[in-house]
């Protein structure tokens, strides 16, 4: 402040461009609300149920896992590692393992320890890796663990839980209908 004129930073002197302070305030307090009112509020995510549509190879030989939308026509591929989509074919296809893989140890720990897994979302697509959250519950605790999507679909599959993907990832711009030919989202 200038006495009772608001004057912007730098000005002095001669050079100063005199306001009356209730203009500058009043200006300042406009452009604040628009840029409030402008703002994007993130809405609500809403998660859609999917399944397991199948596991298979794309042109290039990379894993993919497909999951299909729950009573619609919606679906998302999500390339995998090759050991993610062994254990994940292999429930798939009730084929049982002669020793525990990972995602077989994942769930009798969680047995094990008087838990349960609620529910797994994928939430979000970032510089071409997706990413996802298990939901577990022991006692009245809830607690949600970052995970790669392929290994939260692994143990859902064996804990009978629901699988869920955001609904943004669901959209023409992030679910192809064909698999790329160059390089795939990882996970």
């Amino acid at each position: 402040m200038c006495g009772s004129t608001l004057c912007l930073p730098g000005e002095k002197g001669a050079n100063a461009v005199r306001r009356p302070a209730a203009i500058g305030l009043a200006t300042l307090a406009a452009v604040a609300v628009a840029i409030l009112a402008c703002a994007e509020v993130d809405p609500p995510h809403r998660d859609v149920r999917v399944h397991v549509e199948g596991v298979g190879i794309d042109a290039n030989d990379v894993p993919v896992v497909l999951l299909e939308e729950v009573g619609g026509t919606r679906w998302l591929p999500i390339w995998i590692g090759d050991s993610e989509a062994r254990s994940i074919a292999r429930k798939i296809e009730s084929i049982e393992s002669p020793r525990p893989d990972t995602h077989d140890l994942a769930r009798r720990l969680l047995e094990g320890l008087g838990g349960a897994m609620e529910r797994v979302v994928v939430t979000d697509l970032r510089s071409g890796t997706y990413y996802a959250t298990i939901t577990l519950r022991v006692g009245a605790r809830r607690v949600e663990i970052d995970s790669r999507p392929s290994d939260a679909i692994a143990i859902a599959l064996r804990m009978g839980s629901p699988i869920f993907v955001r609904e943004p990832l669901l959209t023409a711009r992030n679910a192809p209908t064909a698999a790329p030919t160059t390089s795939a989202p990882s996970i």
